[in-house]
């Protein structure tokens, strides 16, 4: 099948089997926000969608044995993709991304995702309907989306650019207020909110927390390399921060690999991969440094819902 009807499909083929579960699903972003009005058409690669987080670990147990794989992933990965977990399968063109909870939304994921699942809205996917957060939600999973990647990809800059463009009614603003509020995200958004010129107070406590400490610092990074082992290796102790080191200045092979899978698996091969790693790394290292100095330090175990990392 093309990439395009997978994804149709896929939402369909979540939908039934959380039925099937009695769980509850909101599938983000996707197809579902050219319907929106939000973005411009385009194929998605895959599909895209929160669980509650109390039912998380029985939905991709349940993906699992209906024989769908965990996509391998190098060690930064592991390290840094704590809020979900994604999975592929030899007959289906895309993949599946399963979140326990969506990064830059504050909020203990429970109470997101409660939130979120009072605003929904439906959508028909391959003649089923799916549950899909508001046109107002998707405003801000649109929002956090591309602030991760802005630095990376033009396409997440432009995708901002055409926030600014659209029309929200009074009662969308009103609601907006309201959501950002009880999801988290007046502090991670409040430029965001400033350009789309919607009134959402800051909450002070929100703001001071570390969990939006450390949004800041990975949009202030730029989302590139050296930040992420920086990060890793400051809220590891003892033996794993010296694994964590080494690998991150001398990858395995099959890091190496996974990461940059168009590399010449020979020893020629790997060695010009390295170094070509090394130059961006080096590159990427200032800018990732100064967005970390400019923080204080916050100890993982003060960190809110949302963990230390996102990716």
């Amino acid at each position: 099948m093309t990439l395009r009807t997978g994804v149709e499909l896929g939402h369909a083929w979540v939908q039934d089997v959380a039925d099937g579960l009695g769980v509850r699903v909101l599938f983000l972003k996707g197809p579902t926000l050219t319907r929106q009005g939000l973005r411009a058409d385009r194929t998605s690669s895959d599909v895209d969608v929160l669980v509650d987080p109390e039912e998380f670990d029985r939905l991709c147990r349940e993906v699992l044995a209906r024989g769908w794989r965990e996509r391998p992933a190098p060690l930064i990965g592991h390290l840094t993709s704590i809020h979900s977990r994604t999975f592929l399968h030899d007959r289906w063109p895309c993949d599946l991304d399963v979140h326990r909870h969506y990064p830059g939304m504050l909020a203990a994921p429970a109470d997101a995702f409660t939130a979120l699942w009072a605003d929904r809205e439906t959508v028909d996917f391959a003649h089923r309907r799916c549950a899909v957060p508001s046109r107002v939600a998707n405003v801000m999973v649109l929002a956090l989306h591309s602030l991760r990647g802005t630095e990376r990809q033009e396409r997440h800059a432009a995708e901002l650019r055409e926030l600014e463009d659209v029309v929200l009614t009074p009662a969308e603003r009103d609601r907006l207020t309201a959501l950002a509020s009880s999801i988290g995200t007046t502090a991670t958004l409040a430029d965001v909110f400033r350009r789309l010129d919607v009134a959402v107070p800051v909450d002070p406590r929100e703001s001071a927390s570390a969990a939006a400490r450390r949004w800041r610092e990975r949009v202030d990074s730029g989302s590139f390399g050296a930040y992420f082992w920086f990060a890793a290796l400051r809220d590891a102790h003892g033996r794993d921060r010296l694994r964590i080191a080494a690998r991150a200045v001398w990858p395995s092979r099959s890091d190496l690999l996974l990461s940059r899978p168009e590399t010449v698996d020979t020893a020629t091969g790997r060695a010009a991969a390295r170094a070509r790693r090394w130059a961006r790394g080096a590159r990427s290292l200032p800018r990732a440094a100064r967005a970390m100095r400019t923080k204080p330090h916050v100890s993982v175990d003060r960190i809110e819902p949302g963990g230390p990392l996102w990716s």
